[in-house]
């Protein structure tokens, strides 16, 4: 009996353990050319490709050639990485004008590697259509948020981390749900990553 009750012991302690392992694991910091960041990060970024507005068949909704998102992050570590977003614009589209009525707020999860999942909160944009319509779309609020893409790091200390976007958007009545891709350089900080 005093077997069972030590083994039994050990078993908790052994998942108490694992708890908190993958509890620290999960935890998401930021590095710059490899070293570890413990302060907030300016973060700035722009398009690299066209920004592209479809539905949900595939057809463009509108194109834009010029985007710019700039924020600061509020802490350098925890389970995500977040901050309010300062800056988001869309120019150059082909149907204009594209007016973000509130920037939100961009965070970063730690996907088990040097990536991470990027997520918007908050966030509300209208654009024109070519379907001669505009159409407000939106970003979950909240600590949820919507996953629109990935932060893939940069591959050396002198290079661009990148964002890739790749999200499905509330549009509401006109056009439920909404494609959204493209991709944006990050210029500063050069050598962004996720620490691993």
């Amino acid at each position: 009996m005093k077997y069972l009750k030590m083994l039994g012991l050990a078993a908790v302690a052994a998942m108490a353990l694992m708890a908190v392992t993958a509890g620290s694991a999960s935890a998401t910091t930021l590095e710059i050319g490899g070293v570890t960041k413990s302060t907030s990060t300016v973060i700035e970024a722009s398009a690299s490709s066209p920004i592209v507005l479809s539905d949900t068949e595939g057809f463009a909704a509108n194109t834009c050639s010029v985007s710019s998102v700039a924020g600061s992050t509020t802490s350098p570590s925890g389970t995500k990485v977040t901050g309010p977003i300062s800056v988001l614009s869309f120019g150059t589209c082909e149907v204009s004008p594209v007016t973000v009525e509130t920037n939100g707020s961009l965070y970063v999860e730690n996907e088990g590697s040097t990536k991470g999942s990027v997520f918007s909160e908050g966030a509300a944009v209208t654009v024109n259509t070519s379907f001669k319509f505009h159409v407000t779309c939106i970003t979950a609020a909240g600590p949820s948020g919507t996953k629109i893409g990935t932060l893939d790091p940069a591959s050396s200390v002198s290079s661009h981390a990148t964002m890739t976007i790749a999200a499905v958007l509330s549009c509401g009545f006109l056009m439920p749900s909404a494609s959204w891709k493209g991709t944006y350089k990050v210029s500063t900080p050069t050598g962004l990553g996720v620490e691993p």
